[in-house]
This record gives structure tokens, C-alpha cells and sequence, in this order.
């Protein structure tokens, strides 16, 4: 695929009369990525666990994304006005200069 600009909400929650409710989410992030698409045996491994609708965003590590990676299901992307829950992170070789993240849309 092609590099894209992603957007990456918060989400935000308060307490209201003893629960938890979820806010309207923050946008966190907005970074540039390639965009691309699982293949190969991580394809058939999303078969088989259901994620088939799952893309992987590549983008430069910076802190933002360090911080990000400390607690991942707290975020969500949203690319071409699509949601797209995060479930793993993935940096190339542990070097820190890349680094995929991977989400599934859930419809």
C-alpha cells in the first residue's frame, strides 16, 4: 500500500455514579505511516483467530509511541473515517526506528 496520515484517539473515561463510562476520546497522535496489509502465514493466522480485517501501520518510534505502547488498549486509529482497535505492536530487529502497529477493524 502507500504512506498515509492516521490519526490515533485516547480513549477517555469517567466515573458517573459508580461506573465507568466512556468519553468522547482525545486525539493523541497524528503521525505519518505506510499502510500495509498482513500476508503469507500471519494472514492465515488471522483466519484462524478471526482478524481478517486487519492492517498493519508503520511509522517512525518517537516517544509519543512509546508511550503508546505502554497501554495499547487505551488507543484506537482511525484511518479513512474507519476504527481500528490496536492489539499488538511490532518494532523491526528491537533498532526502535520503526515501528508496527498492528489493528483489526472490527465490524
Amino acid at each position: 500500500m502507500a504512506w498515509a496520515k492516521i490519526k490515533i484517539y485516547k480513549r477517555k473515561t469517567v466515573l458517573k455514579d459508580g461506573r465507568q463510562e466512556e468519553t468522547d476520546p482525545e486525539l493523541f497522535f497524528s503521525p505519518w505511516c505506510e499502510v500495509k496489509s498482513l500476508y503469507g502465514q500471519e494472514l492465515y493466522g488471522a483466519i484462524n483467530v478471526n482478524k481478517r480485517n486487519t492492517l498493519i501501520f508503520e511509522t517512525r518510534y518517537c516517544r509519543k509511541i512509546e508511550e503508546l505502547e505502554q497501554e495499547l488498549k487505551e488507543f484506537f486509529v482511525e484511518f479513512r473515517g474507519k476504527r481500528y482497535e490496536l492489539y499488538a505492536t511490532d518494532c523491526r530487529a528491537n533498532d526502535h526506528q520503526y515501528i508496527q502497529l498492528k489493528a483489526n477493524r472490527n465490524d
